[in-house]
């Protein structure tokens, strides 16, 4: 009897795979999007589009409680899993975004050497790679962070103009004329670093969106 019950087991298993953990939490089993019920009610989910300097950008949930902490997860405690199921999930909203289905690739915001050193990955790229893993859009590579910059928190927006200007630069090898770009990165908050990322893509000719996985209220001012 024990082996029959160990094989029903067994079978039931592989008919009926337990769900896998969810992505944010890594303790309860996920819903299909890769996170369970209750993380994605802590998120308070809310997709908003609005324009900064002429570019529409979207995020997917405001930077606040249970959003904070996972976007400070991400970025200081090397929080890789919580970056892919949040690319999974903003992938997911960009596929049935009807603005952004003419865009003809994902930039996801560069770090420094000395950033990625720290972190041991850049988040945005985590995030872009599985946004484009759900909603098949490639990645460009070719925007790279020319200089070391302060770290934007706690600077006044003019600091943090200041702070990235002339930060990013191309790489040869990719033609952005004619090109819709959207901008990736996990939060926005004066749209210092995305306004400045779009102006360079603008003088190659490309026109420049932005998806964030956090907004603070600081970002629609």
């Amino acid at each position: 009897m024990r082996i029959l019950g160990a094989w029903l087991k067994t079978l039931e298993e592989l008919l009926l795979p337990p769900a896998a953990p969810c992505g944010l939490c890594l303790e309860h089993p996920s819903a299909p999007v890769g996170a369970c019920r209750s993380c994605l009610d802590s998120l308070a989910i809310q997709w908003e589009s609005w324009n900064i300097q002429d570019h529409t950008c979207f995020s997917l949930f405001p930077y606040q409680g249970f959003g904070r902490e996972l976007i400070h997860k991400m970025k200081f405690q090397h929080g890789y899993e919580q970056a892919v199921t949040l690319g999974r999930m903003l992938g997911l909203a960009c596929r049935e975004e009807p603005e952004l289905a003419k865009v003809d690739v994902l930039i996801p915001v560069p770090l420094s050497p000395g950033r990625f050193e720290e972190r041991g990955f850049n988040q945005a790229a985590v995030l872009a790679d599985n946004i484009s893993k759900v909603w098949k859009r490639p990645i460009c590579d070719h925007v790279l962070r020319t200089r070391e910059t302060e770290s934007q928190s706690g600077l006044s927006s003019i600091a943090r103009k200041r702070n990235v200007y002339g930060a990013f630069s191309v790489l040869p090898g990719f033609d952005f004329r004619n090109k819709n770009c959207l901008i990736v990165d996990d939060v926005i908050t004066s749209g210092s670093t995305f306004s400045s990322i779009a102006r360079t893509i603008k003088d190659y000719g490309g026109r420049a969106m932005g998806v964030f996985a956090a907004r603070t209220e600081r970002s629609r001012e």
